[in-house]
């Protein structure tokens, strides 16, 4: 029986000891729950804390790509900065921003609804603008650097009232204008990081603007040049044409005595056909007067009175002089439209031209400079391939060209005209045996008003002109001469592809 108490005491102190350890162990683990339970807690709140800080500068970077989106895209100005407008408002969440355009220091009446609302209504309220501009220092003329905060007495504007901040900034327009942005917030405290944020907004903004500012100046530029390049157009348009009469009214005696040449023996043809019509009368006459007698004439008789006038001279001479007019008649009309084609201004269009055709033009009009003490020897084919150029224009190069040389070979000489042909350029060689250059003519040749020739002679255009024209027709223009040997102008012609 003591043995069996011994032991119930023995398997009692086993179980305190276990009751003990087990109270120790729930003890321990229940500090331990606390702590696990304290660290959860903190972590939960460090993630909320995190998931709040995530979505606030998610909501920073979605206004900042949005605005900047704004600004890369071809928005007009006046929608990027009523965009800024809302995206700010909404971001900085205020329930009232607007923007307004100044000009020293005075408001401009808009076109539009400059108020903003929350959540997005534009309006247009008198009442809230005027009591609002008071709180922006609009006089001033420099712009503002970065965002600034003002705070709004509550008893000076009853328009304004709950309203505790304004925050604004301005931007330079052109035309001396300012483009000032506010917005009005409720809050007891404003977020400085939020401020951040707008400020680097507002150099996205201010480089859209300058942006847009920019290409209104580059487009308003652009007529102005454009504008500057018509009347430049124009100018060289009447520049080319008062060079062309002017080499026109120098060629006028040469021209006139080219067309009175073929009208002067005409006329002296009419008046022996004239005489010839007389003998026809005369020959009519005796006919008539010897049928008249005898009531006949017979071959005999016929062929008496023929020969007494010469009928048949007269018949072969006639017709000599009839193809000498025609002859005449031809040449008068191709001087009078080769000077027609060459004193026509035209349009300064381009089109296929035949270039031989061209040359022998010029040639007709510059021949009485040529035809006395000089040798012209034109060695074009005839199979030329077209070009593409004003004839009219072209003309008058060719002419300057061959007349220069008739004044550089004043006591007589040679002119050569040839042609090189290559796949894609036809060079036409204009060359003179005359007294030729140096080099500081020729550094000077195609200068305006640069002229050997004498006071009254030249005019110091003609090359000049020629220069430019050929220069439009994108032909390239060599020139090569030596003194007392001569001149070669090299002009290569672009070929239609």
């Amino acid at each position: 029986m003591a043995k069996s108490n011994e032991e119930l005491e023995a398997r009692i102190a086993v179980l305190e000891r276990k009751i003990e350890r087990e109270k120790k162990a729930r003890v321990m683990s229940e500090q331990h729950l606390e702590v696990h339970s304290r660290a959860l807690y903190e972590t939960n709140q460090s993630l909320q804390t995190s998931l709040a800080m995530a979505k606030k500068k998610q909501a920073e970077l979605e206004f900042l790509r949005q605005t900047s989106g704004d600004v890369s895209s071809d928005i007009s100005l006046q929608e990027l900065i009523t965009n800024t407008v809302e995206l700010t408002g909404q971001f900085f969440s205020v329930e009232c921003g607007m923007f307004i355009v100044t000009q020293n220091g005075q408001a401009l009446e808009s076109k539009v609804d400059n108020i903003w609302r929350a959540p997005n209504e534009w309006v247009s309220d008198k009442a809230f603008l005027q009591q609002a501009t008071q709180f922006l220092p609009i006089q001033q003329q420099e712009c503002l650097s970065m965002w600034l905060v003002s705070a709004i007495d509550e008893q000076s504007s009853h328009a304004l009232s709950g309203f505790k901040w304004i925050v604004f900034v301005n931007f330079e327009l052109l035309g001396n204008k300012i483009a000032w942005l506010a917005f009005f917030s409720r809050a007891e405290y404003l977020d400085e990081e939020a401020l951040s944020v707008l400020s680097t907004a507002r150099e996205h903004l201010l480089s859209g603007i300058t942006r847009r500012i920019t290409d209104v100046s580059i487009r308003k530029r652009t007529v102005e040049l454009q504008d500057t390049v018509n009347r430049l157009e124009q100018a060289k348009r009447q520049l080319i044409q008062s060079e062309k009469m002017a080499s026109l009214g120098q060629l006028a005696a040469g021209v006139a005595h080219e067309i009175n040449n073929p009208v002067g023996f005409i006329r002296s043809n009419l008046e022996m056909l004239e005489e010839y019509l007389q003998d026809y009368q005369q020959l009519h006459e005796l006919i008539s007067k010897q049928i008249g007698i005898s009531g006949q004439l017979d071959a005999a008789q016929y062929q008496s009175l023929c020969e007494n006038i010469d009928l048949v001279y007269i018949q072969q001479d006639s017709e000599d002089l009839l193809a000498s007019n025609l002859e005449g008649l031809d040449r008068v009309k191709e001087i009078v439209e080769n000077l027609k084609t060459f004193s026509h201004s035209g349009d300064g269009k381009l089109d296929k031209i035949d270039i031989k055709a061209c040359i022998e033009g010029a040639l007709k009009i510059a021949w009485n400079a040529l035809k006395y003490e000089h040798i012209v020897d034109n060695l074009l084919p005839d199979d030329l391939p077209e070009v593409l150029g004003n004839i009219g224009q072209l003309q008058q190069v060719f002419v300057n060209l061959f007349v220069n040389a008739a004044y550089a070979m004043s006591k007589g000489g040679k002119l050569t005209i040839k042609s090189k042909l290559t796949p894609r350029v036809l060079l036409v060689e204009v060359i003179d045996n005359g007294c030729g250059m140096d080099q500081k003519t020729l550094d000077q040749l195609f200068t305006p008003f640069f002229t050997t020739k004498p006071i009254g002679v030249g005019t110091g255009l003609g090359l000049s002109v020629s220069y430019a024209i050929l220069e439009s027709h994108n032909v390239h223009t060599q020139v090569q001469s030596t003194v007392g040997k001569g001149t070669q102008f090299s002009l290569s012609f672009p070929l239609p592809q």
